[in-house]
């Protein structure tokens, strides 16, 4: 019992800072500083989940999801602020890396499509307008 405890808390913290992260990527987005953004967005997930975007990125679409499950204990909640990240992330990059965080983005989608019995019109939005940039 203790043990589910420790590990809600540890779950219900990453969303936090996950969710933070997003909301600072907006306000320095909307500022005109994404690189800096980025670069805050990199050390805090390296700080708080040892790994940054560009690991993120390495690891491959077949186990991308089941890693961040396993390894890090990610919820729904966690990949739902995960994908607001890379959205506003991919916005300020490249082509190529701009791709590859859709790519990211789009199984994190497929992955909460079937894991959630709730419809959300946003993100099916979302998931139009990355198939289309694709």
């Amino acid at each position: 019992m203790e043990q589910e405890d420790y590990l809600i808390r540890q779950i219900n913290q990453l969303i936090r800072v996950l969710g933070k992260l997003a909301l600072d990527l907006i306000g320095l987005k909307n500022k005109g500083e994404i690189g800096i953004g980025i670069e805050i967005t990199n050390q805090t997930l390296k700080d708080e989940l040892d790994f940054d975007i560009q690991e993120l990125m390495n690891i491959p679409n077949d186990i991308f999801v089941n890693k961040l499950i396993t390894e890090k204990q990610f919820n729904n909640g966690c990949f739902e602020k995960l994908v607001e990240i890379f959205l506003l992330i991919a916005d300020g990059k490249e082509e190529i890396t701009r791709k590859i965080l859709y790519e990211k983005c789009l199984i994190i989608f497929e992955y909460l499509e079937k894991s959630e019995n709730v419809y959300s019109l946003d993100r099916q939005w979302k998931i139009e307008q990355i198939k289309n940039y694709l």
